[in-house]
């Protein structure tokens, strides 16, 4: 019974360490350069089509998951343009954009 349980601890360890590994890969995440200009660009491209002028609510500072991103972008694409010309209106996924410093 005592091997079990270190089996499975040791199980355990692996798949954190396994799981760390992949979470790090670079090719996962832009840098907040690369974020940045995805982001204006997503937003210059929903203005031109609803006839706005409106700027990200924030800057992001270091590298961001290319996933967390990509939902940005897609909500943004999803949007109807009297939604998106509501004033302050920010999709959900975009200020939950996590950023990391790594």
């Amino acid at each position: 019974m005592k091997s079990f349980f270190s089996k499975i601890g040791i199980l355990f360890v692996l798949c954190g360490l396994f799981f760390q590994c992949i979470q790090n890969r670079d090719d996962l995440f832009y840098s907040g350069q690369e974020g940045n200009q995805k982001i204006f660009e997503t937003y210059a491209l929903k203005n031109s089509g609803c006839g706005t002028n409106k700027l990200p609510g924030a800057l992001l500072l270091g590298r961001v998951k290319i996933d967390d991103l990509k939902l940005c972008f897609k909500a943004i694409e999803l949007i109807d343009c009297v939604t998106w010309n509501t004033e302050g209106y920010v999709p959900g996924s975009c200020k939950n954009i996590g950023t990391s410093f790594k």
